[in-house]
């Protein structure tokens, strides 16, 4: 009795020194990434400018390298996502779920998050840019900085990709017996507060109309969760 504390103690350093040295791979792997990205920071900043239909403005002397050196960030997250993927297939199954239940569920984290980041460049941007620049009119010229836009643009996108991983979430959740299709159709009320809460958190800007480009699809995707977890409780007592 008395080694029990001596052999978690020991587990629970060994599972912590586990993690430590993923995060500090994953970390290096990164730092490679972006360093491989930076000679093509002009191309990608170019590309992620196309929704605003002008060129950016660089109010002070370091802006523009610290603008490369964000997309540079930014795209070598993308080149790291393989080896981050092959991380949350081993925690998926460490869980306790089956080699190709886990294997599906790496897939469908790429692919939502990808979906997310689509669905933010494709439209939320557009739509919210020409809705903001449209209170300029023709007596104010905009001249949107460096900076606030890729902190925009960047921050819109990583949120929309996080938030669309949603689905996957309630699944894991209700494989784990914490959430069932009466919980959350029970729950809805508070499941849309809380949505709006946090989307009034998340958003980088302080208008509501971005906040509501979030939450509707936020709330689509609460409804796509409840969906796929009837479908789950169907196929399990079938």
């Amino acid at each position: 009795m008395a080694s029990e504390p001596h052999v978690l103690t020991s587990g629970l350093f060994e599972r912590l020194q586990r993690i430590r040295t993923a995060v500090l791979r994953l970390g290096l792997l990164w730092l490679g990434s972006s360093l491989l990205a930076f000679p093509f920071a002009s191309h990608l900043l170019h590309f992620l400018v196309r929704p605003l239909g002008a060129k950016l403005v660089i109010y002070a002397p370091m802006e523009g390298l610290l603008g490369y050196v964000a997309v540079s960030c930014a795209a070598g997250f993308l080149l790291t996502a393989p080896f981050l993927l092959y991380t949350v297939n081993r925690v998926l199954r460490a869980l306790g779920l089956a080699p190709t239940t886990a294997l599906h569920g790496t897939v469908a984290t790429g692919g939502l998050f990808l979906l997310g980041v689509s669905f933010c460049y494709g439209i939320i941007l557009p739509v919210t840019l020409r809705f903001l620049l449209s209170f300029g009119g023709q007596n104010i010229a905009a001249g949107i900085s460096v900076s606030r836009y890729l902190s925009m643009t960047l921050g819109l996108s990583g949120i929309c990709g996080v938030l669309f991983e949603l689905p996957l979430i309630v699944i894991l959740l209700h494989h784990l017996g914490l959430v069932s299709r009466d919980f959350l159709t029970r729950n809805r009320r508070y499941a849309i507060l809380l949505s709006a809460v946090l989307t009034a958190i998340l958003t980088p800007t302080p208008d509501a109309f971005t906040m509501s480009a979030l939450l509707l699809p936020l709330l689509a995707l609460y409804e796509v969760s409840i969906l796929l977890v009837r479908w789950a409780e169907h196929r399990a007592s079938a």
